[in-house]
Parts: C-alpha cells; sequence; structure tokens
C-alpha cells in the first residue's frame, strides 16, 4: 500500500466518474481495488499511479485497442 484507503465514493470522487463504473472496473479486475468485506476499497496511491501509466501509454481505462485495419 502506497497511499491513503478510499471507499468507492471516495475513489469516484477522486477519477472524477460514477461510483458505479468504478465498481464495474473494480469487479473485472480493471483497476486496483481490494475487497473487505462486501465493500471495496481502493489504495490512493495506486489509482493515482495507475492513472499515470495509462495517461503516459495512452490508454484508456476500457482498455480500448487500437484496430489493425
Amino acid at each position: 500500500m502506497t497511499g491513503d484507503i478510499l471507499t468507492l465514493q471516495q475513489a469516484s470522487e477522486l477519477l472524477k466518474i460514477d461510483a458505479d463504473t468504478l465498481r464495474v472496473l473494480a469487479r473485472r479486475g480493471k483497476v486496483p481495488a481490494m475487497k473487505v468485506g462486501r465493500q471495496w476499497r481502493f489504495d490512493e496511491g495506486l489509482l493515482r499511479e495507475w492513472v499515470r501509466e495509462r495517461s503516459l501509454s495512452g490508454l484508456t481505462c476500457s482498455g480500448s485497442k487500437q484496430q489493425s485495419e
């Protein structure tokens, strides 16, 4: 862990996305997250690094790939 632990709501506010969208991304393993009981928790430092890596590589959070046509 590298930062504060955030709730789903706090993490969605940090990322500026809807909480339901973030829940789906977490469930699919697309965003760094952990389940504590029935609730999702997010390490703020890992989320910031995740965003930074994607902005540097040009990928979107949906994981879309370039088409080779």
